[in-house]
């Protein structure tokens, strides 16, 4: 059985840190993890384009409010990285005009993730507190072509404005976010600070639907939100052990995920806006 680890407090960003963070997240009825990822500051002066990418939880229960304000965002395309049973349970409203691709994490992309294989039998009780960080690299490790898949997507000639998302938009979606924002030369503490909204964004902001399944599980809401509200912790340790492997996050798109330095050029010059020069 595995051991628990003594509980690392869990740090949320400050609202300044994220910068516009009621800009940042479209207020919608039936997906409260919706955010653009545009306005953050890069390692060369730039800021990332606004209302070019967003990240989001899955968009199956969208009122009809919600896809009038989506519609505004002038979508392209939606990179869906759940599997297909997911898929399926749990169909998409997105406007059929928005292209729909499905790079999936997990299921039959390749194998269950360790996510979805615990949640599925309910074995809970004895998770340690760096779980998602394994988690993690097992995408990082086995899921790399559909991290590859996304981001080379984003520089079709139609590859934007896009949406990337999953079904809480926490995990692969944190994954695919935190990669892109870092080789688009975004610093890790605001690469951090963009993953745990995630735990104000969704895992809060759902707790009160979560209560009965997590009760079902044997595990209480402070235990929940340690090891899966997004902790901290997690994503950092995951960049910090992809950096030992494979060098740097470009190094690893490159070599492991299949993205081009070609893509790589393209997706900085389409999605970071230059500072203005004196």
């Amino acid at each position: 059985m595995a051991r628990r680890s003594r509980a690392r407090p869990t740090v949320v960003p400050a609202v300044d840190a994220v910068r516009d963070v009621a800009q940042r997240v479209l207020p919608l009825e039936g997906a409260s993890n919706f955010r653009d990822l545009g306005g953050y500051r890069t390692n060369d002066g730039g800021r990332t384009r606004w209302g070019v990418v967003f990240r989001a939880d899955a968009p199956d229960r969208l009122t009809t409010a919600d896809l009038a304000a989506i519609d505004r965002l002038g979508l392209r395309v939606a990179f869906d990285l759940r599997t297909e049973s997911e898929r399926t349970k749990a169909p998409s409203v997105l406007p059929l005009s928005v292209r729909r691709k499905t790079p999936a994490i997990g299921g039959g992309a390749s194998r269950p993730t360790p996510l979805g294989d615990v949640l599925g039998t309910g074995r809970v009780d004895s998770l340690p507190d760096d779980f998602l960080h394994h988690v993690y690299l097992d995408m990082v490790e086995h899921h790399a072509s559909a991290v590859g898949q996304v981001l080379t997507g984003l520089t079709a000639h139609d590859g934007v404005p896009a949406v990337i998302h999953c079904s809480a938009g926490k995990d692969r979606t944190g994954l695919v976010a935190a990669l892109l924002l870092s080789v688009l030369g975004v610093d890790d503490a605001t690469v951090l600070d963009d993953y745990t909204l995630s735990r104000l964004c969704f895992s809060e902001s759902r707790m009160s639907r979560l209560r009965p399944h997590l009760a079902e599980l044997g595990l209480d809401q402070e235990r929940y939100l340690a090891v899966f509200g997004a902790p901290r912790h997690a994503m950092a340790s995951t960049l910090d052990v992809l950096r030992e492997r494979w060098g740097t996050v470009e190094d690893y798109l490159v070599g492991r995920a299949g993205v081009t330095s070609g893509t790589i050029a393209e997706l900085r010059a389409r999605l970071v806006v230059q500072a203005a020069r004196a």
